[in-house]
Formats: C-alpha cells, sequence, structure tokens
C-alpha cells in the first residue's frame, strides 16, 4: 500500500491552492501567512500524515477566526 503524495501548495483542510508564496518560489517574506495569526487550534484540525507538510490557506484561516469570534 503506497502512501499518496502530499502537494505542498494544496490546503491539507479543504484540497484548495494555499498560495503560499515560498512554494511557488518567491520570498517567504511574500506569503500572506507572514501577516496573519494563524490559530493553533485550526493547525491541530490537520491530519497527522499533512502536518508540517502543507500550509493551511487563508480562506480556512479567515473561516475559522469567523466561527470563533
Amino acid at each position: 500500500m503506497t502512501t499518496p503524495e502530499i502537494d505542498p501548495k494544496i490546503c491539507p483542510l479543504c484540497g484548495k491552492p494555499n498560495h503560499c508564496a515560498y512554494q511557488a518560489g518567491r520570498p517567504h517574506t511574500d506569503c500572506w501567512c507572514m501577516t496573519t495569526s494563524v490559530p493553533k487550534e485550526l493547525l491541530q484540525q490537520i491530519p497527522a500524515d499533512k502536518r508540517r507538510k502543507a500550509c493551511v490557506c487563508q480562506a480556512c484561516v479567515n473561516e475559522f477566526n469567523q466561527h470563533i469570534s
């Protein structure tokens, strides 16, 4: 049984593009996440096999923040 490869450009929560600047070949300082706080509670929702392998997208962060406000 093979494990599916994880695409670092895809959000591990929703499966849509995460728009990671670093993965697109730009400096990490250009990424949207440098000016946004990503809640630990959201990061804990990432399946264990995908943690630290792909970034969460801004839409998932925004949706999570709307539900906790």
